[in-house]
């Protein structure tokens, strides 16, 4: 293989802990994302993400990059979709044959623009039409963002592995909430909650965007929430939504509210 990576060709893949569709999804990986592959055992690939995590994904998610594409998507002209679901047509019109869905994250490089049209070029070098906005993190105020962006997913539903508006675990829906601000972190809570990116405060300091971490067990952390400031805070369990510590907020959570482990703050990513 001349290009050591492959490209999802999908707006969502599912990445597993082993070679077979009936393990367990570990994480997943979004349309025209670049990933290095460790090794090969007939239709499946081990894979390393960009944030250094690992897992196998059937290769027909993926494609070895048109040359095209690798020259490009790199470029300054891409857009990385801000919209929570789109899609690429063949021609620049809605009632045109669709060739790909899209989801928030994606990555694709732009070929061309006619009004409110790109024409995108997909990892395999097939060309087509999307409307989709991209993400733009243009704002000042970096907390108030990831406190709107994070509250865009509000509804979506828990899926363990996921990383996208087709479904998020609690430490996917961080990550990905906090990568379209540049901050780029590990995919496991507990991975999250030793980031030294992160600082560690009392709870009483934390302001929006912190994030909040919380422990059933002595041994691990097994949840993460973003602060929405004061007493609020916005997590996925059982779906995105936002809870309260305080209790006579109808949004309190009893459970999560007497499992908090510690606060970090991304003060140091706010310059």
């Amino acid at each position: 293989m001349e290009n050591s990576n492959l490209y999802v060709n999908v707006s969502v893949a599912n990445i597993y802990g082993e070679a077979a569709f009936t393990s367990e999804v570990v994480t997943q990986a979004l349309l025209g994302e670049s990933l290095e592959v460790l090794k090969i055992e007939g239709e499946w690939a081990f894979v390393k993400q960009w944030d250094n995590y690992e897992g196998w994904i059937n290769q027909f998610f993926t494609v070895t990059p048109n040359s095209e594409f690798l020259r490009r998507i790199d470029g300054n002209s891409k857009i990385i979709v801000g919209d929570l679901f789109g899609v690429v047509c063949k021609e620049p019109n809605s009632s045109s044959t669709i060739i790909r869905d899209l989801v928030y994250g994606n990555n694709l490089p732009i070929l061309e623009n006619k009004n409110e049209w790109m024409q995108v070029l997909l990892p395999n070098g097939e060309k087509g039409w999307t409307s989709v906005k991209p993400q733009d993190f243009s704002a000042n105020d970096m907390r108030h963002y990831l406190v709107q962006e994070a509250s865009r997913f509000i509804g979506i539903q828990y899926f363990w592995g996921g990383k996208s508006p087709k479904g998020f675990d609690c430490s996917g829906f961080v990550q990905t909430v906090m990568k379209s601000a540049g901050i780029h972190l590990p995919r496991d809570t507990q991975m999250q909650e030793d980031c030294v990116k992160l600082e560690s405060i009392p709870y009483a300091k934390h302001q929006k965007g912190d994030l909040i971490f919380f422990s059933n067990n002595k041994d691990w952390v097994n949840h993460v929430a973003i602060s929405t400031g004061g007493d609020k805070f916005i997590h996925c369990s059982g779906f995105v939504k936002i809870a309260s510590f305080d209790k006579d907020d109808r949004l309190y959570d009893d459970q999560l509210s007497k499992t908090v482990t510690s606060v970090k703050s991304i003060k140091r990513r706010c310059h």
